[in-house]
C-alpha cells in the first residue's frame, strides 16, 4: 500500500501532513501547512523547514524514521513559533507524517493564520489514528471512515439532524432514474409548518428551533418506512421522498402527516411570564406523484415534480391549513 496516493485524494483530510523521501526531501505538504511554510517547502530538505524535538532522531535518513514509526513525534517549524505533534507512518521509500498544531488559544490560532476548520478536522483523525496502534487498521480504513464521517456531515440538516437539501436533490435525482428505467412510481411530499413565523415572533428563535427539531422528529415517526425518506428543505419547509408509492400510497402517508399533527399530538409549552401556555402545531402537505408508463414522464425532471408538489402545497395553504392537496 502506497501512504503517498491518500493525502493526494483527500488534502483535506491531512492539512497538517507531510510526506518525504528517502533523502528526507519534501516530496508533499498539506494545504494548512503549505499555507505556514510557503511555496518553497515541496523539494527542501526537511529540516530545513522544521526542527526535530522529540524522540531523538539519531540521523537523518528514512530507516531512522522507520525506528521511530507508530510513535508520538514532535515537529517545530523554524518560520513560526509552532509545534506539530501527530503519528509517523514508514513505508519505503516514504515517510508520511500527521501532525496537528499544538495552539494554547485562539489568539495564537489567529496570529499564525491558522483556520479552526483545519484543527477540527485534524482532532477526529487524530482520535482515529490511537486506534492504529491497537488495531488493524489500514490508512485506507481510516481514509474510508473520515470520508464517510465528512459525509455525512455534508448531508445531514444540522439543526434538525434529518437529510438536508443536497441530499434531497442527489436522491431525487437517483429516484427519478429509477422511474423511468424501471417504470416505478414515485411520491414526493412538501410540508410546511403552519403559521412558523408567528410562533417564532411570538415565542423567539431557540423556541422556533426546539420546534423545528421536533417537527423533524415526529415526520420520522409518522412516515416509517425505511426506504420513505425526511429531509430538510429549507426553513421551515420539509420534504419526504417516496420510492416506489403510487398515488393512494401518498395519500396515506399524507393524510398520516396531517392527522398526526391535527390531532395536538406535538404541542409546545411555553412560558409566558408566570402563566404556561401551550402552542399545538399544524402541518400543511403537498402531494406530488410521478405517474408510471405516462407520456410525459420522459420530459419530467427534479423541478417539474417539486413545482407540482409546491403548487399543491399552495392549495393546501390557501385552503384553509391543516390539510393536504396532491396534484397528479
Amino acid at each position: 500500500m502506497s501512504l503517498a496516493p491518500s493525502p493526494a485524494r483527500f488534502p483535506e483530510l491531512f492539512p497538517f501532513h507531510l510526506v518525504v523521501d528517502g533523502d528526507l526531501v519534501i516530496r508533499q505538504v498539506g494545504p494548512a501547512l503549505a499555507r505556514l511554510l510557503g511555496p518553497g517547502a515541496c523539494a527542501a530538505p526537511l529540516l530545513e523547514q522544521v526542527h526535530w524535538r522529540r524522540p531523538h532522531l539519531p540521523q537523518a535518513n528514512l530507516a531512522a524514521l522507520e525506528r521511530l514509526s507508530h510513535k508520538l513525534v514532535v515537529l517545530e517549524l523554524r518560520s513560526l513559533p509552532l509545534q506539530l505533534k501527530g503519528q509517523l507512518l514508514v513505508e519505503p521509500p516514504l515517510a508520511f507524517f500527521l501532525g496537528t498544531p499544538v495552539v494554547h488559544n485562539l489568539e495564537q490560532l489567529s496570529a499564525l493564520g491558522i483556520r479552526f476548520s483545519d484543527i477540527a478536522r485534524h482532532d477526529a483523525l487524530a482520535d482515529a489514528l490511537v486506534m492504529l496502534q491497537t488495531k488493524d487498521m489500514t490508512i485506507a480504513d481510516l481514509v474510508q471512515r473520515r470520508t464517510q464521517d465528512l459525509e455525512q456531515l455534508a448531508t445531514q440538516d444540522a439543526l434538525t439532524g434529518v437529510g438536508n437539501r443536497l441530499l434531497f436533490n442527489r436522491e431525487l435525482s437517483e429516484e427519478l432514474v429509477e422511474h423511468r428505467q424501471q417504470d416505478r412510481p414515485l411520491a414526493l411530499l412538501l410540508v410546511d409548518v403552519d403559521h412558523f413565523k408567528r410562533f417564532n415572533d411570538s415565542h423567539g428563535h431557540l423556541a422556533g428551533d426546539a420546534c423545528l427539531r421536533a417537527v423533524a422528529e415526529r415526520l420520522v415517526d409518522l412516515v416509517g418506512r425505511g426506504s420513505d425518506r425526511v429531509y430538510r428543505y429549507g426553513g421551515e419547509e420539509f420534504a419526504v421522498l417516496l420510492p416506489g408509492t403510487d398515488l393512494a400510497g401518498g395519500r396515506q402517508v399524507a393524510a398520516r402527516i396531517v392527522e398526526g399533527f391535527a390531532a395536538s399530538s406535538l404541542r409546545f409549552a411555553l412560558a409566558a411570564g408566570a402563566a404556561p401556555q401551550s402552542h399545538a402545531i399544524t402541518l400543511s402537505t403537498g402531494l406530488a406523484w410521478a405517474h408510471p408508463g405516462e407520456e410525459r414522464a420522459e420530459s419530467l425532471d427534479e423541478m417539474g415534480l417539486i413545482a407540482r408538489a409546491d403548487e399543491a402545497l399552495y392549495q393546501a395553504k390557501h385552503a384553509g391549513r391543516s390539510r393536504f392537496v396532491s396534484l397528479v
